[in-house]
């Protein structure tokens, strides 16, 4: 980015910076944002780091409450359309949101999704998600009648969903009875010198299009296409590697040394790429480790190898299925170490500073009024028989500016901001923590961690998919997985994504690596992590 901007005028606006991701786009923001001395906001909302998405939205001026998201006013919509119980969840095999309930028209909105993004046609697109989910699979005239009453219904009501963006941008058609076409795309292309695609091995083949699109902006001089192949982790949610591998460019560069992994993370890494089948096309890169001393560990269980977990150390633990993340993230709650979700920031949540705050007053410390109103707000107004807060306080202070009025709030002022003499004792008893959910865990590791790392962990916890980009001092990945993964792998190229995902946790480490291999349960079918 830094060369492009020098070579194209200086003008940061000129550069282009396509991510996948929110958290992407806003990290590249920053780092420009820092490197130029510009607000970062102005790069992603004036100029173009944005996700592609974001660019299509923006250019083909789609107005608010046309767009389709995952919200529950949105899913309802569509639930309605049907007249059956529809919703989305994030699925532990693509990482990505499908739809479930009503299993004829979620099966088939899903199928009809994947299809839209892969523009593969519908019968193999079928054929493929019956090997994977073959329970409520749904045949071609089925799928096609759901998807045909879908379309009708984005169409009466002026709405779109976020592939259709991509759709109109792209200049593809896309038709229940008649298959994929290409049309007119719409859309101005911005006025862009430089375009950057990052993560592009993440790229699903009408993403890809998009894309080329994009390069025919007249005043488009460079592309850079920044992947890795065999990070190339979300097939079920339609991306392909060989988009990425099949651009035809005029200089091509191998990163010469990893920036993270020590020698043996980075050999580990590279053995699981190795178990692959040979259509995975394993190639060694010859890219060399980077210094410093690197371990890998064995671990026989959760609880063995969560005894050695510091809550004020650098770590992140990974598993393959939200089930095995949850319960990992629930035995180190259960021994007071606090955690975070991979899909959070590192910034305190409300809930968080609202349980900081009953922790200072109990321990004697002064509250500002902003940390009282966040205490207030989780509080319930009733525990059994006894009031807690009192009558419309909760109200006061979540309706009128009282934080304004309250610099500092000590012990002693709490009856007059709304608590009453039930709820103070509680406090200075440190009772409160059983008033709020989980706050007896959020306390005990208060106590031993401090109230900031209880509320803003350093211990994260998350899916594989979830972790992509990351990197922790000590990284431990359980390898158990679920019957459905198992099932999964047993497909060929499934099977190879699997590798690819052993490789992408093993190469989150830079130190240590904590492999917790459990006896008796299942293991995926590869057995990448060996």
């Amino acid at each position: 980015m830094e060369g492009a901007k020098q070579a194209t005028g200086g003008n940061p606006h000129e550069i282009g910076l396509m991510s996948f991701t929110r958290a992407a786009r806003q990290e590249a923001a920053e780092r420009a944002g820092e490197a130029w001395g510009i607000d970062p906001d102005s790069l992603t909302k004036d100029g173009w780091i944005r996700t592609g998405h974001s660019i299509c939205y923006r250019q083909l001026g789609v107005q608010t409450g046309q767009l389709l998201t995952d919200s529950k006013a949105d899913q309802g919509w569509v639930a309605e359309c049907f007249g059956v119980r529809l919703s989305t969840t994030l699925d532990e095999n693509s990482a990505n949101q499908v739809w479930i309930g009503d299993a004829r028209v979620a099966w088939s909105l899903n199928a009809w999704q994947y299809h839209r993004v892969t523009l593969m046609p519908l019968d193999e697109v079928i054929k493929r998600m019956r090997e994977y989910d073959p329970e409520d699979a749904q045949d071609i005239s089925e799928v096609q009648s759901v998807a045909e009453q879908y379309e009708s219904s984005k169409r009466l009501d002026d709405r779109c969903d976020f592939t259709d963006l991509l759709l109109r941008f792209a200049g593809v058609s896309c038709s229940p009875k008649h298959g994929i076409g290409r049309v007119k795309p719409e859309g101005e292309l911005p006025p862009v010198t430089t375009w950057l695609f990052d993560e592009q091995q993440d790229a699903s083949p009408l993403l890809d299009l998009v894309c080329r699109r994009l390069l025919e902006g007249a005043k488009v001089r460079f592309a850079y296409a920044v992947g890795d192949p065999f990070q190339s982790i979300y097939g079920f949610a339609g991306s392909s590697s060989e988009c990425f591998m099949g651009w035809q460019v005029s200089r091509e560069r191998t990163m010469p040394k990893s920036y993270r992994c020590p020698a043996k993370i980075l050999d580990y890494g590279e053995m699981c790429l190795r178990k692959m089948t040979r259509s995975g096309g394993y190639w060694d890169r010859g890219v060399a480790p980077s210094g410093g001393e690197g371990k890998i560990l064995n671990h026989y269980d959760i609880e063995e190898m969560s005894s050695i977990v510091k809550g004020d150390d650098d770590w992140l633990l990974l598993a393959r299925t939200n089930y095995h993340v949850s319960r990992i993230s629930g035995y180190l709650a259960s021994i007071g170490i606090p955690c975070r979700s991979t899909r959070s920031n590192a910034e305190p949540t409300l809930r968080g500073i609202g349980m900081s705050a009953l922790f200072k007053l109990e321990n004697n410390q002064p509250v500002t009024g902003e940390e009282w109103s966040r205490a207030i707000a989780i509080l319930p107004s009733r525990s059994a028989k006894e009031e807690i807060v009192k009558r419309g306080w909760k109200k006061k202070w979540k309706d009128q500016p009282m934080a304004a009025q309250w610099d500092v709030i000590f012990p002693e002022d709490l009856q007059e901001v709304g608590a009453t003499a039930q709820l103070c004792s509680a406090i200075a008893s440190g009772d409160w923590c059983g008033l709020v959910d989980h706050g007896t865990a959020w306390r005990k590791s208060a106590k031993k961690y401090g109230p900031d790392l209880a509320s803003a962990p350093k211990v994260r916890v998350g899916t594989i998919h979830s972790a992509k980009g990351m990197q922790a001092e000590n990284v431990a990945v359980l390898t158990t997985t679920s019957q459905r993964v198992q099932r999964a792998s047993e497909i060929e190229e499934q099977y190879n994504e699997e590798c690819r995902l052993a490789y992408v946790a093993a190469t989150r480490s830079s130190r240590n690596l904590h492999i917790i291999e459990e006896a008796g349960l299942r293991k995926p079918r590869m057995e990448a992590f060996a």
